[in-house]
């Protein structure tokens, strides 16, 4: 593992760190925390800044230091946590984001003089603990002695001088005793004993003693133990909780002894080879050798050492770093599996072989482990959530709106990829919300509302896909407004007739806006476009549901993952396609009086007295020979997210099988109607059906026949 792997390794723990830091900042704001809570939001900190002085990140190390001092202040109980704290600690994990992404090369470094002495002020104005750090006040000045006889001082200094002089008794030692041991699980979980030892030594600490007794002769030595053990003296003005603090997030992997205890024993893994006999006692070092043990070291050799910690064979290791591009190697190779897989079984169906006990068992393993694969790309969405209570803080100070965050579902998991594109369009729709929905607190006061407004995020797992809601409590859409404005763009023609959902379809136009002015935040027109295509290019749909003065809801229907998935394969005249299974609710033979007709181009299927749009696949994708008549084929009942039912109607249904999703834009060019494509096990091309985009349009035809048989 190079340098560079471990920088990686640490800038992802930030990550980890900082979205802990602010859910714990959260739970303070909402009044729901604990000890535990500060415990966890100081840990994270301190573990920032632990690997900022080890890869010599000094802007970073600083500023966390800082913003350490007054989070172990609160800590202790010397400073009260109050909602003006809880905004100061916030900004102040908000400059530490940038402080990171700065580390990470994607910035400067802030300007935080400001905050830091905000941090100190902070520290003062509560208990006056800081003061302790200004120099001390000076002594008062000592009396001038009398002047004395000339004489009387020489018979003094001759007395002085004949007496023999006192035995000099040695000076008791200062101070009290620490004793330290890492064991091996210490440095396989990416701890830096070095680190400790400089914290010692700015406590005030100097090493007396370096135990090396344990450590093996060479050929036997293994860099992932632990061998050595150090003796600290420390002041007395330090107490045995300040040093604990330093290894309060490492567990039991460090041994900690005091004053007169006797240094902890090495505690070596038993698959790692015995260290060599040594019987003589702990071998003291030098004081020169003592600073060299402590010294701030570069940052290669940091890395360099714990890149050597390997996971000791007995200790048990919670997760693995994999690199994203391994995983999708992976993915990529069980899709290959799935289709080779398809490919056995239709061959083996043809030669009348598919009955063999053999091929169901490869089924089988094949969807386990198309399983297991899949669910190594999961992460929860809280990754996107996390960031939105800083969003909101900087919205707040530049529109003057203070809006409250309500989040639901944050553990729901999506795929990697999905999640890492979901944050653009997430964040252009907080925006709009806030600046267009929401509206400033006189009005909404006027309307009899909270001042303070109210944004809600959800995700929740329905029918095979991700519903991500973005909600807002604001003044809704204007319909009439939006229409004007589309007519005035020429976007629709005035004599058109539109549902509401059409009217709310008209703001993804490009360069469609309804704002007044225009803001550093929005109203350009230059965004929602955008949003659009980039959730129909992760295979979802946005629809929008408004009531004007109540607020606004977007819903994002999303696919669980973009690689491989259950579908079921339909015959339509000349053509093979694939319909999702996660949307299919069944499949049946219509009688005739099953089928009502609806104007001159729409049928209905009575599907237990409710009514629902027959879309004939082989009319939408031109298939020669396709069947016409619903009592003929066979249909299909869907469901989709915002659009209802429909029911598609087939020729015959040929199979039940997984398939690899594979997108057209990276080969052709997006099309309506189609989601994707796959390889069948004939080694055959079929086309997914995007049944949320047929669901959708069948209800705009059903709109527009209703006036023709009303007229009939």
């Amino acid at each position: 593992m190079t340098e560079d792997d471990i920088k990686q390794i640490f800038f992802v723990e930030c990550e980890e760190s900082l979205e802990a830091a602010e859910s714990g900042l959260a739970a303070c704001r909402d009044g729901t925390h604990d000890s535990e809570t500060i415990n966890a939001i100081f840990r994270a900190v301190h573990s920032i800044k632990g690997g900022a002085g080890a890869f010599g990140h000094t802007a970073l190390a600083a500023y966390t230091h800082g913003f350490e001092n007054l989070l172990g202040d609160v800590r202790e109980g010397k400073v009260p946590i109050e909602p003006g704290l809880v905004d100061l600690l916030l900004l102040a994990l908000d400059c530490l984001r940038d402080h990171v992404e700065a580390a990470r090369g994607s910035g400067s470094s802030p300007d935080d003089a400001d905050l830091l002495a905000r941090l100190e002020a902070a520290r003062a104005g509560n208990g006056g603990e800081v003061a302790a750090s200004s120099p001390a006040p000076p002594p008062p000045p000592t009396p001038a002695p009398a002047p004395a006889d000339p004489l009387d001082d020489l018979d003094a200094l001759l007395n002085e001088l004949a007496a023999p002089a006192p035995a000099a008794a040695p000076p008791a030692p200062d101070g009290w005793l620490v004793h330290i041991r890492p064991h091996s699980g210490a440095m396989t979980k990416g701890s830096e004993p070095l680190l400790w030892l400089r914290e010692l030594t700015d406590l005030g600490g100097t090493c007396e003693l370096a135990d090396i007794a344990a450590v093996p002769t060479f050929e036997r030595l293994k860099v992932e133990e632990g061998y050595l053990g150090w003796t600290f003296r420390m002041p007395n003005t330090v107490t045995r909780d300040d040093v604990a603090e330093i290894f309060d997030f490492v567990g039991d992997e460090v041994a900690l002894a005091y004053d007169g205890d006797p240094m902890p024993a090495p505690r070596i893994a038993a698959s790692a080879p015995a260290p060599a006999a040594h019987t003589e006692a702990p071998q003291p070092i030098h004081k020169s050798e003592a600073s060299a043990a402590v010294a701030p070291t570069p940052p290669a050799a940091a890395a360099a050492a714990a890149a050597a910690a390997a996971p000791a064979g007995g200790s048990a290791t919670q997760s693995v770093r994999i690199d994203l591009k391994k995983l999708d190697m992976l993915i990529d190779g069980v899709g290959e599996l799935v289709i080779a897989q398809a490919m056995l079984a239709q061959r083996l169906t043809n030669e009348n072989l598919a009955h063999i006990e053999e091929l169901g068992l490869i089924e089988t393993l094949v969807r386990d482990i198309q399983e297991h694969a899949m669910a190594f790309r999961a992460q929860p969405i809280s990754s996107v959530f996390g960031r939105v209570p800083r969003l909101l803080r900087e919205l707040g100070g530049s529109t003057g709106k203070h809006v409250k965050l309500e989040v639901a579902g944050e553990t729901t998991e999506l795929d990697k990829t999905v999640i890492e594109r979901l944050s653009e369009p997430m964040t252009h729709l907080i925006r709009n919300a806030v600046d267009h929905g929401i509206e400033p607190p006189e009005e909404r006061r006027a309307a009899g509302k909270d001042p303070e407004g109210t944004l809600t995020l959800s995700a929740e797992q329905k029918a095979g896909r991700i519903i991500i809601r973005i909600a807002d409590d604001g003044r809704g859409i204007d319909r009439d407004r939006v229409l004007a404005k589309a007519i005035a763009n020429g976007l629709v023609a005035p004599e058109a007739q539109l549902t509401d959902d059409d009217i709310h379809q008209l703001i993804f136009a490009p360069g469609f806006s309804t704002a007044a002015t225009v803001s550093n935040i929005s109203g350009r027109g230059v965004g929602m476009d955008v949003v659009k295509q980039n959730v129909k290019e992760l295979g979802g749909r946005i629809t929008i549901e408004s009531q004007p003065g109540k607020g606004t809801t977007f819903s994002l229907a999303l696919p669980l993952t973009l690689a491989i998935s259950d579908g079921m394969i339909v015959q339509v005249g000349d053509q093979s396609l694939v319909i999702p299974l996660t949307h299919v609710i069944e499949s049946l033979r219509p009688t005739p009086a099953d089928v009502k007709g609806m104007g001159t181009r729409a049928q209905m299927l009575n599907a237990r007295g409710s009514f629902v749009p027959i879309v004939p696949l082989g009319v939408l994708t031109g298939a020669g020979g396709a069947v016409c008549n619903p009592c003929e084929g066979v249909l299909v009942l869907v469901e989709t997210e915002g659009h209802g039912r429909a029911a598609l109607l087939v020729d015959t249904i040929t199979d039940q099988r997984q398939f690899v999703i594979k997108a057209l834009d990276a080969h052709y060019r997006q099309i309506d109607s189609v989601a994707g494509a796959t390889i069948l096990g004939n080694g055959k091309v079929a086309l997914i059906v995007d049944v949320d985009f047929i669901a959708s349009n069948a209800a705009r035809n059903l709109v527009s026949t209703v006036p023709l048989a009303a007229a009939a």
